[in-house]
């Protein structure tokens, strides 16, 4: 009913407005005109299996001295220039409409970043229920429903709940981060993850604090293994 009410509303904004790029203001008939896209930074193949940080080796130097929870992590492209605008639109200024256009971007790079055939399951980053209703979608979830459809996995959302309604953690050091976000998560049905290769999804990696707290209570309650995309990586 959210998507069907969504769909409903950008149609009837579009009929009103015309619609423009959200990155550069440009008349267009995309929220994110072909320039823009052009413009964004890819992550390719080398990148840091830990953190996915462009890198030249398997592991970045960083890397060497931390652990997280997840397997493996990889991201589409650096959260700089029209990506970052982007991102913004959706989350802080609640552009669903460009999405689509998002997940695209992540469906585009999907191929190469080795998780072919190795997921059972893809669950989004939840949200808690107060910033639910306050943002009126979960934008990691949105970016999943079409990333889903498109790689034949199937998304699970009534596994991994978000109990605990943390700061905002872009306003907060690393360390602050991971205490933030301690406890944030559970699983309240294990038998859906159970022995699963899980892929979590989010929008921006930056310290990896939430994927890991995620993952880790994901590890806790039986998961085989657990991988991470996210639309950017911020550094």
């Amino acid at each position: 009913m959210m998507t069907l009410a969504r769909d409903l509303w950008s149609g009837l904004l579009d009929l009103v407005y015309p619609t423009y790029c959200l990155a550069c203001g440009a008349a267009d008939e995309n929220y994110l005109c072909a320039k823009c896209v052009e413009m964004i930074d890819i992550i390719g193949d080398m990148h840091c299996y830990k953190c996915a940080i462009p890198c030249e080796t398997y592991i970045c130097s960083d890397c060497l001295s931390r652990e997280f929870a997840f397997d493996w992590a990889c991201s589409a492209g650096l959260y700089e220039g029209a990506l970052r605008k982007a991102i913004h639109a959706l989350k802080y200024d609640m552009h669903i409409a460009i999405v689509d256009q998002l997940a695209e971007l992540m469906i585009r790079c999907y191929p190469h970043k080795e998780l072919n055939g190795d997921v059972d399951m893809v669950i989004p980053i939840p949200i808690h229920r107060n910033r639910l209703i306050e943002r009126g979608f979960n934008q990691s979830e949105e970016l999943c429903r079409l990333l889903c459809k498109r790689i034949y996995v199937p998304m699970e959302t009534d596994a991994l709940f978000r109990i605990r309604n943390t700061r905002h953690q872009v306003s907060l050091p690393e360390d602050k981060r991971m205490l933030n976000i301690k406890g944030a998560f559970a699983v309240r049905q294990p038998d859906l993850v159970m022995g699963r290769r899980v892929l979590l999804v989010d929008d921006v990696f930056t310290t990896g604090s939430t994927l890991n707290e995620a993952a880790k209570v994901l590890k806790e309650s039986g998961a085989e293994s657990v991988y991470v995309y996210t639309l950017a990586r911020n550094f």
